[in-house]
């Protein structure tokens, strides 16, 4: 997946404009309800490809998911202009009061506890004992609802959604809700992205636009029998005419030291390489630009790709 040029080139762009995070936005279709519009004009797709896209990416570790936002709407225009109705399910009256519910702990009467107010005090509406002390004489039964139409109290009054746009009324079942998720960049792969594979999909687009056969990582035999491995052999044949590009990634802490210029040109001689690149991260020493220099080697570092010209034959 990361080989794809477009998708080396996003994670460019989010890592060099400091972008965090990419965010998402509730744009209703025919049969999905989320965009990403950065990644869709960035990469040219459309929403629901960006959106497996950027799945697929955080379960490879790349990016991580995190939670942004829930969207109730209405399920026939769309809608997230919504008002929430509580009603009495026994007489459909929204005049409901919410009160707290207490019990006599005695004779196991319950009610609300205006019942239970008296001159000040508490005394129960059933035995007319007064109650001093809750959790001795009497207990808290929650938050009810009272109808003040029907005088019954309910747990749960039954709940509606009024549609302000088109006015229409669904149960709460019926009203469609979307989690949508935002991505993150994982430190941990940022350093990994912008040392490997952002240089590496970069050199590989260039030299696949020039016509070149690339193969990655790969083992070969050298002339002198001896075994290499080559992070980017690139090869161009014309009639009976072959060009040979080997590329090198090489990183460091600080610099990448002249060591691997020679063992990245003794890998190109053996295998008859006609031009070699290396690509340095962060950057090249000095005596290893020396040597570079004298062994006729381009170096890039990671940051300098756009640069990347090659004098190719015809």
């Amino acid at each position: 997946m990361l080989n794809d040029p477009r998708i080396a080139r996003l994670f460019e762009l989010l890592i060099d404009k400091n972008i965090p995070g990419i965010e998402p936005v509730f744009a209703p279709r025919l049969d999905s309800w989320v965009s990403y519009p950065a990644i869709e004009a960035e990469l040219g797709t459309d929403a629901d490809h960006a959106a497996l896209l950027l799945e697929d990416l955080s379960r490879l570790g790349y990016l991580s998911r995190q939670f942004h936002d829930k969207v109730l709407f209405c399920p026939a225009c769309n809608s997230q202009d919504l008002k929430l109705n509580t009603v009495c399910p026994k007489c459909r009256s929204a005049n409901l009061a919410r009160q707290r519910v207490l019990e006599h702990k005695n004779c196991g009467y319950i009610g609300t506890e205006s019942e239970f107010t008296k001159s000040g005090g508490r005394a129960c509406p059933k035995c007319r004992v007064e109650l001093v002390l809750v959790g001795s004489d009497y207990v808290s039964r929650g938050l009810r609802h009272r109808c003040l139409a029907c005088d019954a109290v309910i747990e749960s009054p039954e709940e509606n959604w009024t549609c302000r746009s088109c006015h229409r009324v669904f149960r709460k079942d019926e009203v469609r809700e979307v989690v949508m998720y935002s991505y993150l960049l994982d430190q941990a792969q940022i350093s990994k992205l912008r040392v490997e594979r952002i240089p590496k999909a970069r050199v590989r687009e260039f030299l696949t636009r020039e016509g070149y056969e690339i193969q990655e990582s790969i083992q070969t035999t050298g002339r002198s029998g001896a075994e290499h491995r080559i992070d980017l052999l690139a090869t161009k044949r014309s009639g009976p005419l072959e060009h040979r590009i080997v590329v090198g990634f090489s990183s460091a802490e600080t610099v990448v030291d002249s060591e691997e210029v020679i063992k990245l040109y003794a890998k190109a001689y053996d295998v008859s390489a006609q031009d070699i690149i290396m690509v340095a991260s962060p950057k090249l020493s000095d005596d290893g630009r020396q040597f570079a220099s004298h062994y006729h080697i381009r170096v890039y570092s990671a940051e300098d790709l756009d640069r990347l010209y090659i004098k190719l034959p015809a």
